[in-house]
């Protein structure tokens, strides 16, 4: 198991060898820390502070050993065991929030996480109900008539079959569906906050309004995505 033996990142220690530890986890999840070169400089502190401001509204950029930061770091980098879809198994809307991130396609999970920033500087508590989602639980709800498509982009993958969504739907884990959520503005700062990072807000669909959804990519690439999914 990694360890981390003194801090890292602002006002950190800073040793060579649990700077590139903590560089590499970075890089693993997705995010940029700059080289992966054991010298902690800005971009890498950024990178630390980008991740922690998922799960914490005071990043302070700085990663302890035994801290929040550093088990939330190992937890969301930690590969899955033996076969590569094992680790993605179970019910989706239960895994923790930095699994649902990981499930995200890398460039929109940035733009999510940016979102889940933006809504928690406004004292709003976003909690991510679903990522990735499989076709098969896609089935089951279109089944349940609860999703009028069979194929969606929470179902978006890689061709071995492992999560690349383009899709999340997200709440505030105090009002969820709710109409406080309405009357305390959440669906419109949350439709704000996405639409401010290019992406797609189901609340603007006049058919069928999806308030808590945000997708990558237009509805028209839909048929696209599945084939490039394999799918």
């Amino acid at each position: 198991m990694l360890e981390l033996r003194g801090s890292v990142g602002k006002d950190g220690l800073n040793a060579s060898d649990d700077v590139r530890v903590v560089q590499t986890l970075l890089v693993q999840i997705g995010l940029r820390p700059g080289l992966v070169n054991g010298t902690c400089g800005t971009v890498t502190i950024a990178a630390i502070q980008k991740f922690q401001g998922v799960f914490s509204t005071v990043p302070d950029g700085r990663i302890d050993p035994g801290g929040r930061t550093w088990k939330k770091l190992l937890e969301s980098a930690a590969p899955a065991a033996g076969d590569p879809l094992s680790g993605w198994a179970g019910d989706c809307s239960q895994w923790t929030q930095q699994k649902k991130l990981r499930s995200l396609e890398p460039v929109f999970r940035a733009k999510i996480e940016q979102v889940i920033l933006t809504l928690k500087n406004r004292k709003l508590q976003p909690s991510i109900v679903f990522g990735w989602r499989s076709v098969e639980t896609q089935r089951k709800l279109f089944s349940e008539k609860k999703t009028t498509v069979l194929f969606s982009f929470h179902n978006a993958q890689f061709r071995d079959g492992t999560p690349n969504a383009l899709a999340a739907d997200i709440i505030d884990r105090r009002w969820a569906w709710t109409e406080a959520a309405h009357v305390n503005g959440f669906w419109n700062a949350l439709g704000a906050a996405g639409k401010e990072q290019g992406l797609v807000w189901g609340g603007d669909w006049k058919a069928f309004p999806d308030i808590a959804h945000l997708q990558g990519r237009p509805n028209r690439a839909l048929a696209k995505v599945r084939i490039e999914s394999g799918l």
